[in-house]
Formats: C-alpha cells, structure tokens, sequence
C-alpha cells in the first residue's frame, strides 16, 4: 500500500487548510467549506443558506456571473455549489497547473460578493426550481420529514429549504447571511491530487490571510419533533421511513452499528432487501443507511411499496429490525467488508472524493485518517463487537414517517 501524505494549516484569521498528494494523478480537487449552512437559517426563512450560495456565483470581486462561469470553465475547471446542513461548499476540479489560476477566483467568490439586487429574482427561481422537484420525488419528501422529526430543530431542517420561506425572502436578508455566517473561523479548504502544498499555503495565505473574521450566528437548538407522523399524498403508492438514535460518526461504536445497517438493509444480499423485497416481494424499493452529524447521527430505513401491501412492510421491517442483535452471521459481515473496502480503495483515485472526504473528516474528528487506519478499523470488525455495540445501543424511541393516502398501524412499543 502506498504511503499516504497529508499536509495541515491552520491561518492567522482560523481557516483550516488541509491537502493530500496523489502523485499518481494529473489532476487537482479543491473544496471550500464555509460555516454557513442550513442550520444558519433564521427561524421563518429556511433556504436562506442555498439562496445565499446561489447568489455568490451571480458576480464578486470585478467578475458578472457570467465571467465567473467563463473564466471556471476555461480553465477545464469541473465546478460546483451546494449547501448542506452545516456548510456552504463550493467546490471544482481541474488540471493541476490550472489550480494557481483558480484561486484567486475563488477567494473573490468568498470575500467579494456582489450580491446584485438585480440577480435575487433569477437566483430564487433556480432555488424554487430545484424545491419543486424534490416536492415532485414522494421519497426524497419521506426522508426529509423523517430527518425533520428524528433530529432536534435546526439539525433536520432541508438544506434546500423550504418553498413559503424561499418565496419571501430578502436582498437585506441574503446580504446579512453572508456578512454574518461566510467568514474565515470554521471555514475548511481541502485540496487533493498532484498539489505542491507550499506553494499552494502561500497563495491561500496571499489572498485569504488578511479576511477578517465575523461574529458570526448563534446556532439555537430545539425540541426534536413526534415519534409518528403520516404525510398525506394522494397516491397509489406509500413511502415508509423508519429512523432510531445511534453515536455519531466520531465514535468508535460508529464503525459496528454502521457495519449492522449494512447488513440489515446495505445492497441486494442485505436482510430487507432479501426478506423484503424478495421474497415477500412487498416492495420495489427498501434499504438501511446511517446518517450523521457532529453530535448525534440515527439509523435511516426506507421502503417504497404499493397502498395496499404497505402495512404488511411496515410490519416485516420492523420484525427484521428487532430480529438483527443476536443473529448476525461471519458470511454477512464479510460481505459488508467487502464492499466497504472496495469503497474506500476507489476513492482514493478520485481528486474530487479525496479533497471532500478530507475536509469532511477533519470536520468530524479534527483530523483525517489514513486509507491504512481505515482498512484496519474494517479488519477489527467482528461479529462479537458488533453485537456487544448493538446490545450498548439498542433500538429506542423509533421515529416512523409514512406517505400516502392513508396512514399505517404503529404498534405503541414504537411510538412510545
């Protein structure tokens, strides 16, 4: 196994740089992660962080829009914008010797928004655009609602947003968000592939050493939302989702109980999928995942199946959740660490994986692991710590989310 290289930075104003060397690449990834994400929205105007995000492409420093797109994409840079829970991202893959190129265009983007009254209106309609066809997608709606209830308020608010908020919002408004959350402490800037990494903290420092840091927003938590809840849909379809508490990513336990929905509902030879699907054949859709944040992370089961056959899998999903401690076999688990292996192996020839995986960890856990350390927490894993994990963290308190035309039988051992 090649020996890995990272590199780490950490500037004067608290931008956290961070690089890996893939000298087997001719190529360079960069993300920018800034601490201004959907849990930064103002109670009444989620979609405020992907509005803002939206807007900062729309012209900064002396560059329109349209120069910013030009002068990206005639560097061959492959580029993006988004906004998750926590961060705002903007992001780009190139050839490496177009990266000193780059740069500067990108720290424009982040100190320098125009933020042009006159752009909001065409921003919004991309906003709405893309909320009008994640409303369109019933599934993608049941996992929003069941993350909307599952975590304590901001936490599982849409990063999208939400249309009525996104409809009212402001100029003032955009212009606030901006000045008060894209700011240099908390923000993360990853890179990754064929980098030379002294010449690459120069030029961040030249252009970004001296942005000063704002106050920035307070993040206030609330109650988390009920146990049960139907989302009526006229349909002849029904969406179900099923969600439980489990210790988020930065804990140990993080690899056992990921390693347990990988073999409860993780691919084509996964219990749901199998008893499920397959054999009962009472969906076309089922699965099991697990989804964290900094703090607190939850086990995420989905199955999409007809009105008519819909309690009978919200039953058999619940029986196979209740019947995986004490019954995970060495077969199941080599197969999960199979895949998981293959996983990791391939992202490492992806600039673009390597500098978001980087960033994302740092994020997490202050540090970033080695594809080594990796492989060896996989080749720790065994039958007896996944079940001493299971029995540490048992299924509590499940939250379940259904969307059709009529609303399923929770049993109250559930609920309750």
């Amino acid at each position: 196994m090649a020996k890995q290289t990272f590199h780490s930075a950490t500037l004067d104003n608290g931008i956290v740089l961070l690089g890996e060397d893939l000298p087997g690449l001719e190529s360079v990834a960069i993300a920018f992660h800034v601490p201004a994400g959907a849990i930064n929205d103002p109670v009444g105007g989620s979609g405020l962080a992907a509005l803002s995000g939206e807007m900062m492409l729309r012209g900064a420093g002396d560059r329109s829009g349209r120069r910013i797109v030009d002068d990206l994409e005639g560097a061959g840079v492959q580029w993006s914008q988004g906004v998750t829970t926590t961060h705002g991202s903007f992001s780009g893959g190139m050839v490496a010797r177009q990266l000193p190129t780059v740069l500067p265009i990108y720290a424009d983007i982040l100190r320098r928004p125009l933020l042009d009254a006159d752009e909001l209106e065409k921003a919004r309609q991309v906003v709405l655009q893309n909320l009008a066809g994640i409303e369109d997608d019933p599934s993608h709606l049941t996992i929003s609602t069941l993350r909307r209830l599952i975590y304590p308020a901001p936490w599982g608010m849409p990063a999208e947003g939400l249309t009525p908020d996104v409809e009212r919002l402001s100029i003032d408004a955009v212009r606030a968000f901006v000045a008060g959350n894209v700011q240099p402490q908390g923000t993360i800037i990853a890179v990754a592939g064929r980098i030379d990494w002294a010449d690459f903290v120069r030029r961040v420092e030249a252009l970004l050493g001296d942005w000063e840091a704002a106050r920035g927003s307070d993040v206030v938590t609330h109650d988390r939302g009920p146990r049960v809840e139907h989302v009526p849909h006229d349909s002849q379809q029904t969406h179900i989702a099923l969600a439980w508490s489990l210790p988020p990513y930065r804990d140990d336990a993080s690899y056992d109980v990921n390693a347990a929905l990988a073999i409860l509902g993780g691919g084509s030879s996964s219990r749901l999928f199998t008893e499920v699907r397959e054999r009962r054949g009472l969906c076309y859709s089922v699965s099991a995942g697990y989804h964290t944040h900094r703090d607190f992370a939850s086990a995420v089961c989905y199955a999409g199946t007809t009105a008519a056959r819909a309690q009978e899998t919200l039953d058999v999903m619940l029986a196979e959740i209740k019947r995986l401690p004490g019954s995970i076999d060495q077969g199941e688990l080599d197969r999960v660490k199979a895949r998981a292996k293959s996983g990791l192996v391939m992202q490492q020839e992806s600039s673009a994986a390597r500098a978001g995986g980087i960033a994302r960890q740092w994020y997490h856990l202050g540090r970033v692991r080695s594809l080594e350390e990796e492989l060896q927490r996989l080749d720790a894993l065994s039958v007896d710590s996944i079940e001493r994990r299971l029995a540490d963290y048992p299924v509590a308190d499940l939250t379940v989310v259904s969307l059709g035309s009529a609303a399923l039988e929770v049993p109250d051992a559930v609920s309750a």
